[in-house]
């Protein structure tokens, strides 16, 4: 079976469908199915999808090379914000079974599959005719391999030591030093463990204060199994954290994460739904400690259990 994933993960735009891509094309390698994995990224993107048999293009310029590469393939896979249906129409006349990871109805695209992992992705106006197959909501949220199978350990009241602050590889609305020196301010006996790019110049420097670049997923779940909290943007990252069950604080940072905040803040799983650009948004993430360090208790409440990308893959070979 010949499978192409094609995506794009760049400075500009964020680093969150390469991951995702990353986690389908685990899902085909189990399978024994080696997709080619074909991506407009940077360098700094590369590193979040090792060893994969990779194509780095700018497809959206190179469309006719794309073309070429894919022509006869059996599945397409494409996650894509930026893809024009243009783009979408010559990929789905050239492959057999087309596969569009969508996030918020962004197109009224070929026939094919349409995926949305997204919580509350069931309940959204797709026109669901007999063109598509809609694979809707939080069951089939593909996450990286390393979240799939693993032992979450009991923790019962637990007073809050450690704090997790991750913005990915990317925060381009500057929020991880700003939220870093309220809460150092507020809470300087805590434990924080920041995830920050390469390029990232630490204001704040303390004993208790650790920073850490290019993870690799094992090494990501590692440092939430370790943390009571965390503070992330509401993308990709919440999911992983939502397989894990940290206590989570989730922060719109684009227009497309407002179903993310919604559909999170209704489960449960978050108390607030939180905006950058929110003038007390500092004072309400500061508040949401207050009363956990004051009861003392810690449980953790998971709400993914992680087999989405396994799911996506059974339906597609099924």
């Amino acid at each position: 079976m010949k499978v192409a994933i094609i995506t794009e993960g760049l400075q500009g735009t964020g680093y969150g469908h390469l991951t995702r891509c990353l986690s389908i094309y685990q899902a085909f390698e189990e399978k024994g199915i080696i997709p080619l994995y074909i991506a407009n990224c940077d360098e700094n993107g590369k590193k979040f999808i090792p060893d994969v048999n990779l194509l780095q293009l700018n497809w959206l310029e190179n469309t006719t090379e794309l073309i070429y590469k894919i022509k006869g393939f059996d599945i397409a896979v494409i996650d894509s914000y930026l893809a024009t249906l243009e783009i979408y129409e010559q990929i789905y006349n050239s492959v057999k079974k087309v596969v569009y990871i969508d996030d918020y109805i962004r197109l009224d695209y070929p026939p094919g599959i349409i995926v949305n992992g997204t919580i509350g992705a069931e309940n959204l106006p797709y026109k669901k005719d007999e063109l598509h197959k809609y694979l809707l909501g939080i069951d089939y949220i593909p996450l990286r391999k390393d979240f799939w199978d693993f032992e979450i350990p009991k923790i019962e009241n637990k007073h809050i030591k450690n704090v997790l602050i991750t913005f990915g590889g990317q925060d381009f609305r500057n929020l991880t030093s700003k939220i870093l020196s309220h809460l150092f301010n507020e809470f300087p006996q805590m434990n924080y463990h920041v995830v920050v790019s390469e390029k990232f110049i630490p204001e704040l420097e303390s004993d208790n204060i650790n920073y850490y670049h290019s993870l690799n997923a094992k090494e990501m779940l590692n440092l939430m199994l370790k943390s009571e909290i965390a503070i992330t943007a509401a993308g990709q990252t919440t999911y992983e954290l939502a397989r894990v069950g940290i206590q989570t604080i989730a922060i719109g940072i684009v227009e497309n994460q407002k179903h993310n905040l919604r559909g999170w803040t209704q489960s449960g799983f978050i108390e607030d739904e939180l905006w950058y650009d929110q003038r007390d948004f500092l004072d309400k993430i500061q508040n949401a400690f207050l009363p956990k360090r004051a009861s003392g208790i810690f449980n953790k409440n998971i709400f993914c259990n992680g087999q989405g990308a396994r799911r996506i893959i059974n339906e597609l070979i099924s």
